[in-house]
């Protein structure tokens, strides 16, 4: 048509709308294009106990150890019990036993030590004040054959083989019942046993004086081929007739026999003790009784016993 302007129609094409949330191709850095990360869930702390411990500190990864437990844990070692209570001073009952055993006469004839197993302990023959032969043991629970003992009393003769023979520590000497370490205090400082073997020849390892000069006692000769001797095998080793010293013992009533030199308690000679004992008396009561090999009564000295207990026990009459 003249005059008239044609317009060319252009055809348009409509692009569908993308819904919401999905972009595809987008090049945007706001926007992730890697697969959504897994959920992560925290581990218990209990867990983390059951977990194998790892030393990190080692050099070689070939040589990781890992520790092992095996569950258990290490015992304490328990200490010693002592067998009795202790006790934290000395009871009236002991400073009574002790007075006894310092003021009435009593004879050592024989000390033995010996082991049982780890525990060390010794057995002390004492003559006792009637003459009858008792065994007092110390170990770490002292016990004695006396009767006084076995009625469960604390009896003179152990506390006269701690404080007097043993020399034990104060503190110790009270105790019923000591540990192992206090028996090998006690044991170690103790006076030594003397080497007492019965030859009368046997000088002790060279403690015997020479045989010379005149005996302490009678003031005559020795004359060995035609005297017995004895000697002091505690101490100062000096020699005296046997007969003379055997005179001069029976004489020492109520006191404790001592060498005539130096007054150190005087000890024994095995083959003396065994024919003591095979020469003394049944007591009646299952003792050995060699009160009359020693110059002793059989009648027991009550002089130092508490009083209401004699009168008690034996009447007004004591």
């Amino acid at each position: 048509m003249a005059g008239r302007s044609t317009r060319s129609k252009t055809a348009t094409v409509k692009t569908p709308a993308k819904k919401p949330g999905k972009v595809e191709n987008s090049t945007s850095p706001y926007f992730d294009d890697s697969p959504p990360a897994k959920a992560t869930t925290r581990t218990p702390i209990s867990s983390l106990k059951k977990r194998k411990l790892i030393d990190l500190t080692q050099d070689d990864e070939d040589e990781v150890v890992v520790a092992k437990s095996n569950g258990k844990k290490s015992k304490k070692e328990q200490p010693e019990k002592r067998l009795k209570t202790f006790r934290a001073k000395a009871p009236q009952s002991f400073l009574q036993k002790l007075e006894r055993a310092q003021t009435q006469r009593m004879i050592v004839i024989g000390r033995t030590r010996s082991r049982e197993g780890s525990e060390l302990q010794e057995d002390i023959d004492i003559v006792g004040t009637t003459g009858n032969i008792y065994t007092v043991t110390i170990g770490r629970l002292p016990s004695c054959t006396c009767p006084d003992h076995q009625k469960g009393n604390e009896c003179k003769h152990k506390v006269y083989a701690l404080s007097t023979v043993l020399r034990a520590p104060y503190d110790l000497q009270y105790q019923r019942a000591f540990l192992t370490e206090e028996v090998q205090e006690i044991l170690s400082g103790a006076p030594p046993i003397p080497n007492a073997t019965g030859d009368a020849e046997e000088d002790n390892d060279g403690k015997r004086k020479p045989i010379e000069g005149e005996c302490p006692i009678c003031y005559m000769d020795y004359d060995p081929d035609n005297n017995e001797l004895v000697w002091c095998k505690a101490a100062c080793g000096n020699n005296m007739h046997k007969s003379c010293f055997e005179q001069w013992a029976a004489s020492q009533r109520g006191q404790e026999v001592k060498c005539v030199y130096c007054r150190t308690p005087w000890q024994m000679d095995k083959g003396d003790i065994q024919a003591i004992k095979q020469s003394g008396e049944d007591s009646g009561d299952g003792y050995i009784n060699v009160a009359e090999q020693f110059g002793l009564s059989r009648a027991r000295d009550y002089s130092g016993y508490h009083q209401p207990w004699v009168r008690t026990n034996f009447g007004y009459g004591w």
